[in-house]
């Protein structure tokens, strides 16, 4: 019995994942708008809960065989070169959309307010290629390459570790050193491999307390403050490297949530599909971006100051803008069919499975399925998956017998 309860938790791990996320965003709800929009949520819940039974059921009827890769071992090694290269001359290529390497030329300065504009620039880049392609590349490629190099190929591995950390320092963007090490963290904690689990915690957390010292001249050791950096100098730096760790993990989430129902429909109508950017051209109706709309509204202060953002919530809160309830069950039925779809592609290899997209799943509590799945790089994950399939099996015997070696 206990081995069949493992199994189930085993080959539906991201479900489990989802459902997990969503008693986070409920008790975030909760403590900000109370019960009000709870049945709602479940609306939500009942449809994927009930979809994901349900074709679960239906498909595991169906005895077919996985995709597999057409990549054979003699142009493994020669594909891997290639796409390290790419890494590195795209890198090259972004330092010079941007007219310098922000993190270097950050660390050059004491002036608060400058650093701020050399991170705008950094957004300000008005090219969707350079802006595209380092998304891919580092929310999908370098965590997949860095993933199936640790144990096939550490030349290779640390080529491309060194590359990829100076890349997402550069950018100055505390989240996406995380983002390449998570799937590689996780496999090491699924395997019990805990000191490397450690190791690289220990080097994103670093570059977490790096970039909190370069953006704030205040913090810097031996660092005589300027007039522009005293203000700085008030923010605690416990409180700057966790990032409200509390306030985003318990109540961010279910809190914007809160704020999307609020607003939809009473002050924002329903969008009938003109809220989806693939879909507003084909309806000829101007494509309607709520999230800007209800930043505008909930941050009415920084709006006024001329600041830019986006409120971004759930996934389903963006079906919900369009089709009301509807939108919040077929949201669900959407992402169980899309759940068991990955199940499939990962036939037999669950370590990998949760592994490479448990990240995606928890990304969804905050973006729309079709920026996760497209721009955020999920889909070219499971592509990736595919195309080094045999790589990642023989990567997964790797694991049980160092296992076994300790």
């Amino acid at each position: 019995m206990q081995t069949y309860i493992k199994s189930i938790f085993r080959n539906n791990s991201l479900f489990f994942l989802n459902i997990f996320i969503l008693i986070f965003l409920i008790y975030g709800l909760l403590m900000s708008y109370g019960g009000s929009y709870l049945g709602q949520v479940f609306i939500y819940l009942a449809a994927f809960v009930g979809g994901y039974i349900i074709m679960s059921r239906f498909s595991n009827k169906k005895n077919e065989k996985t995709p597999f890769s057409l990549l054979d071992d003699c142009n493994f090694k020669r594909l891997i070169d290639i796409l390290i290269f790419f890494v590195l001359i795209f890198q090259v290529i972004h330092y010079l959309s941007i007219g310098n390497i922000p993190v270097i030329k950050a660390m050059m300065t004491t002036d608060y307010y400058y650093i701020t504009h050399i991170r705008q620039d950094i957004k300000g880049v008005n090219s969707v290629f350079i802006n595209y392609t380092a998304s891919f590349i580092i929310k999908s490629l370098i965590p997949v390459l860095l993933y199936i190099l640790y144990d096939k190929d550490k030349k290779r591995f640390w080529i491309l570790f060194a590359l990829s950390v100076f890349y997402t320092l550069a950018l100055m963007q505390k989240a996406y050193i995380v983002t390449i090490f998570i799937p590689l963290i996780l496999n090491f904690l699924l395997t019990k491999r805990w000191w490397r689990a450690c190791f690289l915690t220990g080097v994103f957390m670093s570059g977490v307390v790096f970039l909190v010292l370069v953006t704030n001249p205040g913090l810097r050791p031996f660092n005589t403050p300027t007039k522009t950096e005293v203000v700085q100098e008030k923010h605690n730096a416990a409180y700057e490297v966790s990032d409200a760790l509390y306030d985003r993990v318990f109540i961010t989430t279910g809190k914007m949530v809160g704020h999307w129902f609020y607003y939809v429909p009473d002050s924002l109508p329903y969008l009938h599909g003109s809220g989806y950017r693939f879909l507003a051209p084909v309806m000829s109706e101007p494509y309607h971006d709520y999230s800007r709309e209800i930043y505008n509204k909930v941050y009415q202060k920084e709006a006024a100051m001329g600041f830019t953002g986006t409120a971004t919530t759930a996934f389903f809160m963006y079906d919900y803008s369009n089709f009301g309830n509807w939108g919040l069950a077929l949201a669900g039925l959407f992402l169980a069919f899309f759940l068991l779809f990955i199940r499939w592609i990962f036939k037999d290899d669950p370590l990998n499975m949760f592994a490479l997209n448990g990240l995606f799943i928890i990304w969804l509590s905050s973006a729309a399925i079709t920026t996760t799945l497209f721009s955020g790089g999920w889909i070219l994950t499971i592509l990736l998956y595919l195309l080094f399939k045999p790589h990642f099996k023989s990567q997964k015997i790797n694991l049980q017998s160092a296992e076994e070696n300790h």
